[in-house]
């Protein structure tokens, strides 16, 4: 089975996954180096804060619109794109 993760790769060629991974045995691995570094994601807070607005009143409570309505709008804008 195929995986990808995200890693950094340090100037001394160190890599770091930027994300636990468990494996049972050695591993082959490919590593495609990308042009731009990623923007830096911070490490911890980000699931709590999400649950914290997912369970929020404002959340709760916010506008919804029907299907067909953003349909339209997105129709809408488009067609307002010379």
């Amino acid at each position: 089975m195929l995986q990808t993760l995200e890693a950094e790769i340090d100037v001394n060629g160190n890599v770091h996954l930027r994300e636990p991974v468990r494996i049972t045995k050695p591993t082959r691995a490919l590593v495609t180096l990308l042009e731009e570094a990623p923007i830096p994601i911070a490490r911890s807070g980000n699931i709590a804060a999400v649950l914290q607005l997912l369970r929020s009143p404002e959340f709760a409570n916010r506008k919804s619109y029907p299907a067909a309505e953003i349909d339209a709008q997105i129709e809408e804008n488009r067609e307002a794109w010379d």
